[in-house]
């Protein structure tokens, strides 16, 4: 457990977590590199890289601030030390930070999560021709911005990259930035969204797994090399503010440029929750220590499903909750709190369609893992899997959302029905 753990807060009766206010989640390296590369795909990969470290430093800025108090850091000295500690307990790597006499920022690292676990899962395969690591520049610059004597935020650009195949990273940062800082959405902008939490079928159940994982997660912290392997993938403490605001401006920004296409943008978000839950969810559910905390995975779809729904909450997306569920046919997920939602709200206001990407795809995940895999085989969970399970002749399942948080409505509410 961190030093920072003492900081970590559960906004209750809704499943989402704060650090020191602001908010988190629990991701892996394969959501994380999908998520990446939807946003480079859409908008270019410098555009994409410089819009992820932006991201990433506009939410590290408040954080850091926050723990800077909390801890009495008054140095520069005592607040690298803080800022490269939290980068490591978060899972996204060791990364060394250096305040040169004449003003530079520079940072270091071999193992960084997103170019070490990009080396990892493609290095072999394909060789990557632009860095990976912008929320590593996005925590340099934030902590040049509070750090140096001149005022203003301040950007970062990676030199190296592991995942291109050099020996370590390197990051330097540079003063200015035309974008300038945004203020991300924080525990007091979720707590304005929030109404009543009503909960749904098996709560009991639900409730009391997703406790237990929380309080496994709430454990958990980087290695020695600042990395958190766990469950057969590696996980971050990351942001949800970096997944919500990245996703959302290359909407935006292809809505704006090529109204066509947005489209297949917003799939690809989806896919992103297609990706999360059959990777993570779907080792978690075959770890042993959800054998520890329920008992031996049977399989059937009510358990599935069930077991879904209280990872998400257990990683912090919010109190997703069963409505109905019908096995093999038809299943309702609501929620009356998001991490998509909050973002879009604060900065865009009221959509005129539903937004919640994320869960949108992970409610069709949950019908293919409860209806398609035989969990009795204790199936490897490879790309080919993937690739045959929800890239080959159709999900076999449609999707609606007749309500949505981002709309203003009470409630997000996903359906998913067989085709």
């Amino acid at each position: 457990m961190s030093r920072f753990s003492q900081f970590a807060t559960l906004l209750e009766p809704y499943d989402l977590t704060f650090l020191a206010g602001t908010p988190y989640v629990y991701h892996c390296h394969h959501f994380n590199l999908f998520h990446d590369q939807t946003i480079d795909d859409a908008v270019g990969e410098k555009a994409g890289f410089e819009l992820r470290a932006r991201a990433a430093r506009d939410a590290f800025v408040p954080l850091l601030q926050a723990l800077f108090e909390r801890l009495g850091a008054t140095t520069a000295a005592e607040k690298v030390d803080i800022a490269q500690d939290l980068f490591a307990s978060m899972g996204q790597g060791r990364l060394a930070i250096e305040l040169g006499p004449d003003g530079t920022v520079r940072g270091r690292g071999a193992h960084l999560h997103y170019g070490f676990a990009w080396r990892e899962k493609y290095g072999e395969r394909v060789k990557r021709a632009f860095p990976a690591d912008a929320v590593a520049a996005g925590l340099v610059a934030a902590v040049a911005e509070l750090t140096a004597q001149s005022a203003g935020p301040w950007t970062a650009s990676e030199t190296q990259c592991v995942g291109m195949r050099a020996p370590a990273c390197e990051i330097s940062g540079k003063q200015g930035d035309s974008h300038g800082r945004r203020r991300v959405a924080d525990q007091a902008a979720f707590e304005r969204y929030l109404g009543e939490s009503t909960g749904g079928l098996h709560e009991e159940t639900i409730s009391a797994i997703a406790d237990g994982l929380q309080g496994f997660v709430r454990g958990a912290s980087g290695d020695d090399r600042g990395l958190m392997q766990a469950f057969n993938v590696f996980v971050t403490q990351h942001f949800s503010s970096y997944y919500a605001d990245t996703g959302f401006a290359a909407v935006k920004l292809v809505e704006a440029v090529s109204p066509a296409v947005a489209g297949s943008c917003e799939e690809l978000l989806r896919e992103a929750g297609h990706v999360c839950v059959f990777n993570t969810f779907g080792n978690i559910l075959m770890s042993p220590e959800w054998e520890g905390m329920v008992g031996p995975l049977k399989g059937d779809a009510e358990e599935i499903v069930q077991g879904c729904a209280a990872i998400a909450r257990g990683l912090g997306f919010g109190r997703w909750a069963i409505a109905e569920h019908e096995p093999g046919k038809r299943l309702v997920l609501r929620t009356q709190s998001n991490y998509e939602a909050t973002s879009w709200l604060e900065r865009y206001g009221k959509a005129t369609h539903p937004r919640c990407y994320f869960m949108q795809g992970a409610a069709v995940a949950f019908m293919v893992l409860a209806t398609r895999v035989d969990w009795a085989e204790r199936p490897k969970l490879t790309q080919a899997y993937y690739d045959n399970l929800f890239r080959g002749k159709g999900l076999g399942f449609k999707m609606q959302s007749p309500r949505c948080l981002t709309m203003g409505d009470r409630e997000t509410e996903i359906v998913v029905e067989a085709v």
